[in-house]
């Protein structure tokens, strides 16, 4: 319940007895007064004692001016006084005192101008605020802000040398490119030449050298591993340029899927069974040729290299996690000994079970493919019991 105005609540009577010039003279800030020439005419004991003067030191000895820093002095004699001249008060100045013993003390300045009865300067009055804190802090952060500035400015740095990198690399690969092409397509004339001379030999001359058999299905097939390796690198680098047109999509895993395998079924590979699961994730979001050259490599591997002591079954399924979807391939088939060959895993014409035909490009293109989409590839695998390879791809 409020009490009626005439009522007072209870004090403790002693604060009673403050004391005016005692709250004047030991007030938390400093006080002085000035003539309008700056010359001092009253100081407080805060302030006194702050500068380490006594009263008779300064009163009408010295002006307010002096004691200031030399830079505070200059502003407050181009800048504060006359303003306080001008308009009769001046409000929150940040200026350094010097006091006797040469210490300095950052203080912000409040003042105001008492004028006679004809209006004439009479007196100015100052209130001083200890900012030492304040300052610390201030200085704090402008440490940090420089500070920050500088690391902002080296990873400027490093980012501009990182695309200067970027942009080195990109010209590199492009040339590697060119000249892959140009080497695979100048070379490809000349071994098809060589094919259909051979070719033309085996039809027109015998050999009664019962060694010559041998040598002449020996030399067929060198012939044709490098026909299957021209072939290759033409192939790597027509689709690197085809997908570089090509935008990434959202696309729906089951169909593209179904008609992989409508297409392994088609072309004669070993039957296998398929499980699909998208539940989780349906889509992948990847530029659509990326992704159906990933997924049929992936799916007829799995069923090339199926171990021939079982029948070879192949699980697809996706599975979000955080911001990437995670797509898993796994079969039940050879197995590749990831302790030897991990390291080589996805290198360009590199294979793990010769008795199986095959380019060696499979892999190097999937690792190419989900690179170019921002993804990674992991590989777990077991000689004997099958291989799992999950692509993360962000979503």
């Amino acid at each position: 319940m409020s009490q009626p105005d005439d009522e007072l609540p209870e004090l403790d009577l002693r604060l009673t007895e403050e004391n005016i010039d005692d709250l004047y003279e030991n007030a938390p800030c400093g006080y002085c007064s000035c003539l309008p020439d700056g010359t001092l005419v009253k100081l407080n004991q805060t302030l006194l004692r702050w500068l380490g003067y006594t009263r008779p030191e300064l009163v009408a000895r010295q002006g307010l001016q002096q004691l200031l820093t030399v830079g505070s002095r200059l502003h407050y004699e181009t800048h504060c006084a006359p303003m306080l001249l001008m308009l009769d008060r001046v409000r929150e100045i940040s200026y350094t005192l010097r006091a006797k013993n040469g210490a300095t003390l950052p203080v912000l300045l409040n003042a105001e101008l008492r004028r006679d009865f004809n209006g004439q300067p009479l007196v100015m009055r100052f209130t001083f605020f200890d900012i030492t804190e304040r300052r610390k802090y201030e200085q704090e952060l402008l440490r940090a802000k420089a500070l920050a500035e500088e690391q902002r400015e080296q990873l400027a740095r490093a980012n501009e040398l990182l695309t200067t990198k970027n942009e080195q690399l990109t010209r590199i690969n492009a040339d590697l490119d060119s000249f892959v092409y140009t080497a695979s397509h100048d070379l490809k004339q000349p071994i098809n030449n060589m094919a259909g001379l051979f070719g033309e030999l085996k039809q027109t001359v015998s050999f009664d050298d019962p060694e010559a058999e041998p040598m002449m299905r020996m030399f067929e097939d060198a012939l044709q591993q490098i026909l299957a390796t021209i072939a290759g690198l033409t192939e790597v680098v027509q689709l690197q340029r085809q997908l570089e047109r090509v935008p990434a999509e959202d696309i729906v895993l089951q169909p593209v899927c179904e008609e992989i395998i409508r297409s392994l079924k088609s072309s004669g590979e070993v039957a296998a069974r398929f499980s699909l699961d998208f539940t989780a994730a349906p889509t992948l979001r990847m530029a659509r040729p990326s992704l159906h050259s990933m997924l049929y490599n992936l799916l007829s591997n799995a069923v090339k290299y199926a171990d021939p002591a079982r029948p070879p079954q192949v699980r697809v399924s996706t599975q979000p996690e955080g911001d990437r979807v995670v797509l898993r391939v796994q079969d039940n088939g050879r197995g590749i000994n990831m302790q030897r060959h991990g390291q080589e895993l996805f290198q360009l014409f590199r294979r793990f079970h010769p008795e199986v035909v095959g380019s060696g490009m499979g892999l190097y293109l999937v690792n190419r493919l989900v690179h170019q989409a921002g993804g990674h590839v992991e590989v777990d695998s077991t000689v004997g019991e099958g291989t799992t390879f999950r692509i993360y791809l962000p979503r």
